[in-house]
């Protein structure tokens, strides 16, 4: 078995010229953003798989097929490629066998006439329109660049520049974008950056975020602490660290902190969050025991959804898999996200890796809050009788530890334990109308909260006390 990093479109080249010349086995290859996998008998190519086979009409142009993933590959260069001598493989067989030396003359040659026609279309995904149905042109109508170079009887080379002719002679147009990668990736923005919230007002920029419907990541940063409040499509679903006393930061913010506003795409968001309130898969393993070429190849060849952190000694890598496809690769440095395109890692790096799950823990904070409310008004009226049988209860739930005569929070809680935790909250509102009687604790509740009231309405707090009283 072989395996490494490709760099530039000289190593891609060597691995399928060089690598497999005389070579029997399965070459896969994460070049680009896409994954492709060959198979080779004595060096030639018979048969391959690539992401660009989702396409169920017609017969299938092996042969063009194979050259375009490869030419795409050729228009950024970097990846990893791992060869077995002996593996499993399912794929498109081609009508004769291919020479690499010939597929990359072809690739090479391809790539020139793509990048002259993707000028023109913006996306090979780009759906085309013809006006003259008795044209030769017609072959284009309703299919995009990857299936007209998919389904043409002709070479790949003499399709792409029939297609460059029938534009540049205006007999074909364009009229849709279907679904497909956009050239750019995501986009990532900083609304706001290291601004003090001394010369804000915090619950109007909240606001604007719910009504504005951010995606993204609100950072507050002091010196002695980070904060992420995470959004998806104006909800704020997730808190990190989860024990933070948002709720009194919120109406009272330390004048030495500053506020950034990262605003992602909605679908994004979670992964982000992962890092903080999932389990991983992997969890910093370094890359002296890790081969991370695997990896890359693995995520791609199995369409996972998942987060792959890489901890290098200049900061965190966040690298985005969704359904196999690589979307975004941020670096976060100094406490601040940037894009950060290349492959490369230095030496040595640490990986953790998350597989996507629906992640969310503001219900925990905002029960949390509550209970200790709660709680404060039975150690007003009841201290010793209270407490004693508060922390009887309390042993019942590890995830809770006890000081300073408040409750804090010790992990992320799992589902199961956020019901543990409503449960509790219960068990004190309870207690305490017992203790206080019910119409004094609901008026001396209803004056502790009354500072909170537009921090509550700004993050929809009661969805999450009516799910509870319910």
């Amino acid at each position: 078995m072989f395996y490494g990093y490709i760099g530039d479109a000289r190593s891609l080249g060597d691995i399928l010229t060089g690598l497999l010349q005389g070579r029997s086995g399965v070459l896969e290859l994460f070049v680009n953003k896409y994954f492709l996998s060959i198979k080779v008998q004595d060096g030639l190519v018979t048969a391959f798989s690539c992401d660009f086979m989702e396409i169920d009409k017609g017969n299938i142009n092996g042969y063009n097929l194979l050259v375009y993933c490869i030419a795409e590959m050729l228009a950024s260069p970097e990846g990893f490629f791992a060869f077995y001598e002996e593996a499993p493989f399912e794929g498109l067989e081609l009508s004769s066998p291919a020479g690499t030396d010939e597929l990359m003359i072809q690739a090479t040659i391809a790539r020139k006439e793509l990048d002259e026609i993707v000028d023109k279309i913006i996306s090979p995904y780009a759906i085309f329109k013809v006006l003259d149905r008795d044209s030769p042109a017609y072959f284009l109508e309703g299919k995009n660049l990857i299936e007209v170079v998919a389904f043409s009887e002709d070479s790949i080379v003499q399709t792409l520049r029939n297609v460059k002719d029938f534009l540049l002679s205006g007999k074909v147009d364009i009229y849709e974008f279907r679904e497909g990668e956009l050239p750019e990736g995501p986009e990532v923005d900083y609304m706001m950056e290291g601004v003090p919230l001394r010369k804000v007002n915090l619950i109007t920029i909240l606001e604007s975020l719910k009504n504005g419907r951010f995606s993204g990541i609100a950072q507050f940063y002091s010196p002695t602490y980070t904060v992420k409040l995470f959004y998806e499509k104006g909800e704020a679903f997730a808190l990190y660290p989860v024990d933070f006393d948002l709720f009194e930061f919120l109406i009272s913010p330390d004048s030495s902190a500053e506020l950034s506003l990262l605003s992602l795409e909605p679908s994004l968001v979670r992964f982000f969050a992962m890092r903080y309130l999932a389990k991983p898969e992997i969890d910093t393993v370094s890359s002296n025991f890790m081969e991370i070429s695997k990896l890359f190849l693995g995520l791609s060849k199995f369409k996972k959804n998942a987060l792959l952190l890489i901890s290098e000694r200049t900061g965190d890598r966040y690298v985005v898999f969704k359904e196999g496809k690589l979307l975004l690769s941020l670096v976060e440095s100094e406490g601040k996200f940037k894009k950060h395109e290349t492959l490369r890692f230095e030496e040595p790096f640490f990986v953790s890796l998350f597989f996507y799950r629906d992640v969310g823990n503001i219900a925990s904070v905002v029960y949390l809050f509550m209970v200790n409310e709660v709680l404060s008004i039975l150690m007003k009226h009841s201290p010793t009788r209270a407490v004693s049988l508060v922390l009887k209860e309390a042993v019942r739930y590890p995830f809770l530890s006890f000081y300073e005569g408040r409750f804090h929070l010790t992990k992320n809680l799992t589902e199961e334990e956020e019901v543990q935790l409503l449960n509790f909250l219960s068990f004190l509102i309870d207690l305490s109308a017992q203790e206080v009687g019910e119409k004094k604790q609901e008026e001396e509740l209803e004056f502790q909260l009354r500072p909170f009231k537009d921090i509550f309405r700004v993050l929809d707090v009661d969805r999450f006390l009516k799910a509870g009283s319910g």
